[in-house]
């Protein structure tokens, strides 16, 4: 379902913080991206929320600790903005890896 709400596209969804937020916009009737590197915790979540709202869901594995996969999510969330002019992104993914990648990086 294709909804007025913004789009959420969520990181570390595949478990604690991240899939109780994706609960929580899904049940408020946004439609989702799920990002994590647990594709198979993800598939099973945005399995269980789409029985339970009408929210079109999207999952994309991917570990954003590397440059590859978190170039994949920028364009992603990058698209998802343009295409809605509105869209949320909440970032439960680990943040001790963000802060690792962050480092290597300098």
């Amino acid at each position: 379902m294709s909804t007025q709400l913004p789009k959420v596209l969520i990181t570390g969804a595949s478990s604690g913080i991240g899939a109780t937020y994706a609960d929580r916009f899904a049940r408020r009737g946004h439609d989702l991206v799920l990002v994590a590197r647990d594709e198979t915790r993800m598939r099973m979540l945005a399995e269980r929320l789409q029985q339970g709202t009408r929210a079109a869901i999207q999952v994309l594995k991917a570990d954003l600790t590397s440059p590859a996969n978190l170039a994949r999510v920028e364009a992603l969330a990058r698209e998802a903005f343009e295409a809605a002019r509105r869209a949320m992104l909440p970032n439960f993914a680990n943040a001790h890896a963000a802060e690792r990648y962050s480092q290597a990086q300098r």
